[in-house]
């Protein structure tokens, strides 16, 4: 290159930044608002006396940052990165057994279901009509296979697909160490039920998925909430539980945890793998949104760093593709003969359709390919979300910073959730609050919803999902400081 040539791509390199760094900081000091529609390409080229391709560089870079968001056919608009923005607080306690108190209230099952309710993605964003023809050829494979019973650990055809889809992630194990199970749920009940016992307590984290406490709750286990932190866990807390003999086992999620968002840490999973080991202590890990995480790279598993196989990885497509498919895996490392014994006694094998279509539709690339749209999907939303309940709900209220998944969990100040859930079913208004995520009295000002439904539609289409947030937000201000 010339140096003239450099010197001119040089200063080029230099000018975008600087005007990127212009626009950071009318946004902090509040001369373009959140939300507010930013120039044109053309129009900024203009405004700066610059080239299109400068101008571009420059939105490219603020949308790395996350100060702006992109909305298809529409244009760039203001955001905050998540570095700048309030997040809920984490309660520090120290951690002691509790029983689960088994719930009839709509707490846990709402008479209405709704987008911000069930972490789930839209249906009408799902591949159906390729998840049809994948399950035709499923069927055409299996031929008269189909009239036998399934084999009980799984098809094999399906648990050799996950083997190659996972390696691809730098996640190495054999098919042969996998089992089917009808879900991520099912394929944790079994983990439970083969490594614990009625009156055991299991260790989990605070907040916890109200799904998993419902569980433990219906074996009768009891639980220890492990406070989490902005890394994962206390892992000391957990540690002093493990070496007391307080806890028989653990459950967590470790990657975009439900409801919070937090992802352990590589080191913090690291941890946890070597502390199952250590202790000779089994850990279900429950990894059902290691898939849909925000950016390019898929964390890694505690599972991949459990040199001893006391860690039972469980995961399923049930969020990353089809609920209605109910299926799920666990890798069950050295618990792998009980863990098939405890499956054959519960139910005798996973639809077999169900499988051959499975391994069709990761066989064909479309899996895959379908991973990748939703990931950026879910990336938009998220901040969409975040934009809109920013601006509408009191300025201390706090959002959860997720780097994957599906869920937002909000903090607000004086807010009596109980009051707010009542007001929500009155308005057939589906969210989940924080009570149903603990035993114990800590998140009374918490609640939680669902971002898998996109708020940008065309002009002269209802989204349901803007509207309700809308109405939750009209809700908020007659919830607050209200006594029981």
């Amino acid at each position: 290159m010339k140096i003239s040539t450099y010197l001119r791509w040089q200063r080029w390199q230099v000018r975008y930044k600087v005007i990127a760094e212009q626009i950071i900081e009318d946004i902090r000091e509040g001369k373009l608002s959140l939300g507010a529609r930013m120039p044109s390409l053309r129009n900024l080229s203009r405004l700066f006396s610059v080239s299109m391709t400068t101008a571009l560089n420059c939105y490219h870079l603020l949308e790395e940052l996350g100060w702006i968001i992109a909305k298809p056919q529409s244009g760039f608009y203001v955001a905050l990165p998540l570095s700048e923005q309030r997040t809920p607080c984490l309660p520090q306690f120290l951690s002691r057994p509790t029983h689960v108190a088994i719930q009839e209230s709509d707490l846990h099952h709402p008479k209405y279901s709704g987008p911000l309710g069930i972490s789930q993605l839209n249906p009408s964003d799902m591949p159906t009509n390729a998840l049809h023809n994948s399950m035709k050829r499923g069927l055409k494979r299996l031929g008269h296979e189909i009239h036998r019973y399934p084999d009980r650990q799984g098809d094999l055809a399906l648990r050799r697909s996950l083997e190659q889809h996972f390696a691809h992630y730098g996640f190495p194990f054999s098919a042969n160490e996998l089992v089917i199970a009808n879900g991520c749920i099912d394929a944790v009940r079994i983990a439970l039920e083969a490594i614990s016992s009625t009156g055991d307590a299991i260790a989990i984290s605070s907040p916890c998925f109200s799904g998993l406490l419902e569980l433990l709750g219906g074996l009768g286990r009891r639980v220890v909430e492990i406070p989490s932190t902005s890394e994962g866990i206390d892992l000391e807390q957990l540690e002093q539980h493990l070496a007391q003999g307080t806890v028989v086992a653990g459950l967590f999620s470790t990657s975009h945890m439900n409801p919070q968002g937090i992802s352990m840490s590589p080191s913090q999973k690291q941890a946890l793998a070597a502390l199952a080991n250590r202790y000779q202590i089994p850990i279900i890990e429950d990894d059902i949104y290691m898939e849909l995480g925000h950016g390019k790279v898929m964390p890694l598993p505690a599972k991949y760093w459990d040199k001893g196989g006391y860690v039972l990885w469980c995961g399923s497509v049930s969020k990353t593709l089809t609920a209605g498919f109910r299926l799920g895996w666990c890798l069950a490392g050295r618990h792998l003969p009980v863990y098939l014994k405890q499956h054959g006694i519960s139910h005798f094998g996973v639809s077999a359709p169900v499988q051959a279509g499975l391994a069709d539709f990761i066989n064909s690339g479309q899996y895959h390919s379908h991973l990748q749209k939703t990931r950026l999907r879910l990336q938009q939303n998220i901040r969409e979300y975040r934009a809109f309940l920013s601006e509408r709900l009191p300025i201390e209220t706090a959002i959860s910073s997720p780097t994957g998944g599906l869920v937002l969990w909000l903090q607000v100040p004086n807010l009596n959730s109980q009051a707010l859930w009542r007001a929500a079913c009155e308005q057939s208004l589906d969210i989940r609050i924080g009570p149903a995520f603990s035993t114990l009295p800590l998140y009374q000002d918490c609640f939680r919803v669902n971002a898998g439904w996109s708020l940008t539609t065309g002009v002269d289409e209802v989204n349901i999902a803007k509207q309700q947030l809308e109405l939750l937000v009209k809700l908020m201000p007659n919830c607050m400081n209200i006594r029981h």
